[in-house]
C-alpha cells in the first residue's frame, strides 16, 4: 500500500505543473485586456485632442472665409463703382470726340470760305477805300470766328486728353481691383480645399474614435465577464469549503484516515451498494484517469490551489483527462474494493502533494 501511495504521489507531482496554469489564465487574461483597455483609452484621448485641434482649425477657416467674403464684397462693390465711372467716362469721351469732329468740320468750312476771299483780294486789289474797308471787316470777322473755333477745338482736345487720362487711370484701378478679386477667389478656393481636407480628417478621426469607443465597451464587457468568472471561481475555491464538501459516495466507512498507522491509510474507504455513482467533491479538472497498481481504476481531480482528490477502485470512469467537472458531477461508478470485500470506494485528499484528513473537509453526518 505504501509503495502504491508513493506512485500516486509521483503522478500528482507530475500533473501539478500541467494543471495549475489553467486556473491562473483568467487573471492573466484580465491583466492583458486591462492593458489593452488602457491603450485604447490613451488612443481615444489622443483622437479627442486631435478632434479638438481640427475643430479649432475649422473655426479659424470659417473666420478666414468670413473675412474673405467681406473683402470680396467690398471689392466687388468698388469694382461696380469703377465700372460705372468707366461707362460714364467713355460716354463723355465719345461726346467730346464727336464735338471735336464737328469743330474740325467747321474750321475746314471756314478755311474754304476765307481762302478764296484772301486770294481774290490779292489778285484784284481794292477799287476804293470802301471796298478795302469792307473786305477788311469781313476778313477780321472770319478770322475771329476761325480763332474762336480753333480755341474751341483746342479746348476739346484738352478735355478729351483729360478724360482719356482719367479713363486710363480708371482702367488701371479697375484692373488692380479685379486682380485683387481674383486673388481673393483663388484664396477662397484654397480655403475650400483646406476645409474639405480638415472635414475629411475630422470624419476619419470620428470614425476611429467611434470604433475605439466600441472596442473599449467590448473590452470593458469582457473584463467584467472575466471578473465575474473569477468571482465565481473564487466562490468555488476549495480552500473555502472545509467541512462543506459533499461525500464522493454514500456508504459505510470501512477504512479511516491514519497515515501513521500500520498499515498506514492516507484516505478513507467506503463500502457501498453495487452500481453506486462516484461524484467529484468540488469543482475541478480531471488530470488522471487510468489504472494504478494497487488502486485499480483511479481518477484524480485537480481543484486548484494545489488541492487534489483521488477516487480509486472504480468500475467505470468515462471522463477524459482535461475535462472540467462541476461539484457533485458523476465521474465514475464504484467497483470492487478489497477492503470492503465488495463494491466500495477509496478516497484521498491532498494539498501540495501531502495527504490531508478528508473527514475534516467532508460534510459531517
Amino acid at each position: 500500500m505504501l509503495r502504491v501511495c508513493a506512485v500516486a504521489l509521483l503522478v500528482l507531482c507530475a500533473l501539478l505543473a500541467l494543471s495549475a496554469p489553467a486556473f491562473a489564465s483568467l487573471e492573466d487574461e484580465v491583466s492583458a485586456k486591462s492593458k489593452q483597455l488602457a491603450e485604447r483609452k490613451k488612443a481615444i484621448e489622443s483622437l479627442t485632442a486631435k478632434e479638438r485641434s481640427l475643430h479649432k482649425d475649422l473655426a479659424k477657416l470659417e473666420d478666414s472665409f468670413k473675412e474673405a467674403a467681406a473683402n470680396l464684397d467690398k471689392l466687388q462693390k468698388e469694382l461696380a463703382v469703377l465700372k460705372k465711372e468707366q461707362d460714364e467716362g467713355a460716354k463723355r469721351l465719345t461726346a467730346l470726340l464727336a464735338e471735336r469732329e464737328k469743330t474740325s468740320q467747321r474750321l475746314a468750312e471756314m478755311m474754304q470760305t476765307l481762302w478764296p476771299i484772301y486770294l481774290k483780294a490779292r489778285e484784284e486789289g481794292f477799287a476804293s477805300p470802301e471796298e478795302w474797308a469792307e473786305s477788311n471787316r469781313r476778313g477780321e470777322w472770319l478770322t475771329a470766328l476761325y480763332r474762336q473755333a480753333q480755341a474751341l477745338r483746342e479746348e476739346i482736345e484738352r478735355q478729351s486728353q483729360t478724360v482719356a487720362d482719367e479713363q486710363s487711370a480708371l482702367d488701371q484701378k479697375a484692373a488692380g481691383v479685379a486682380a485683387q478679386v481674383e486673388k481673393i477667389k483663388a484664396s477662397r478656393a484654397e480655403l475650400d480645399k483646406r476645409k474639405t481636407r480638415f472635414e475629411s480628417q475630422l470624419a476619419e478621426v470620428r470614425t476611429q474614435k467611434k470604433q475605439g469607443e466600441k472596442e473599449i465597451q467590448g473590452l470593458m464587457g469582457s473584463i467584467a465577464n472575466l471578473r465575474h468568472q473569477i468571482s465565481l471561481q473564487s466562490e468555488k475555491k476549495i480552500s473555502k469549503l472545509q467541512g462543506k464538501l459533499e461525500w464522493p459516495a454514500k456508504g459505510k466507512r470501512v477504512v479511516s484516515f491514519n497515515p501513521d498507522g500500520n498499515p498506514a491509510s492516507n484516505g478513507i474507504g467506503l463500502a457501498v451498494p453495487a452500481g453506486t455513482p462516484v461524484r467529484s467533491v468540488s469543482w475541478g479538472k480531471v488530470v488522471h484517469n487510468d489504472q494504478l497498481r494497487g488502486f485499480g481504476q483511479v481518477v484524480i481531480v485537480f481543484h486548484g490551489e494545489d488541492y487534489y482528490s483521488l477516487y480509486a477502485f472504480l468500475s467505470d470512469a468515462p471522463l477524459p483527462v482535461g475535462r472540467e467537472v462541476e461539484k457533485g458531477q458523476q465521474i465514475g461508478v464504484c467497483g470492487f474494493y478489497p477492503a470492503a470485500k465488495g463494491d466500495g470506494l477509496y478516497f484521498e485528499l491532498r494539498f501540495k502533494q501531502k495527504v490531508i484528513n478528508p473527514l475534516k473537509w467532508l460534510q459531517s453526518g
